[in-house]
């Protein structure tokens, strides 16, 4: 399945940037995972997860060995993409080097203030961590500069329905 023009655009452009930690915002239904198993790997990738079904939803559109670091499940120290809960990675690091990772996707980068995820992105030491959310602007106020350098690409629930995406209801 090829991707939207603005799915395309957002790859190029977070392939294009030099390291760092940089926060993409799209709408729900805008295709956040399409998009970043769709990033250029140079070496491994992370993909942390908050939830059971976000860990294991990413790994069809892979065409590499994969893995699934959660509970039971262990990732293979050769699996080129690890798709990993939160609460289990703060508790494995030890399983894995700090520069293990060319790339560490955040999805629901909202939650990546926290102290569990921030322990996880402070063990890595990966080229980029690139976070993807619907909804950058937290309830508490807690701010996701203090994790990402800025946001580098914006498609928002107004901009989805205005170009045919979305369904205004």
């Amino acid at each position: 399945m090829p991707a939207r023009d603005y799915q395309q655009e957002c790859i190029d452009l977070v392939d294009n940037l030099p390291p760092g930690r940089y926060l993409v915002q799209m709408a729900t239904g805008l295709g956040k995972t399409y998009t970043f198993t769709h990033l250029k790997r140079t070496g491994r990738t992370l993909i942390l997860s908050h939830r059971e079904e976000l860990v294991r939803q990413p790994l069809h559109w892979y065409d590499c060995e994969t893995g699934v670091e959660m509970a039971a499940s262990h990732a293979s120290p050769t699996a080129e993409v690890v798709s990993a809960s939160v609460m289990t990675m703060a508790r494995r690091l030890e399983r894995f080097r700090q520069d293990d990772f060319s790339l560490v996707v955040v999805d629901e980068a909202h939650h990546a203030a926290s102290r569990t995820y921030r322990s996880i992105l402070g063990y890595f030491q990966p080229e980029k961590v690139v976070g993807f959310t619907a909804t950058p602007n937290r309830g508490d106020h807690v701010r996701l500069d203090d994790v990402f350098e800025r946001i580098v690409f914006q498609k928002d629930l107004r901009w989805g329905i205005l170009n045919g995406y979305l369904c205004d209801i």
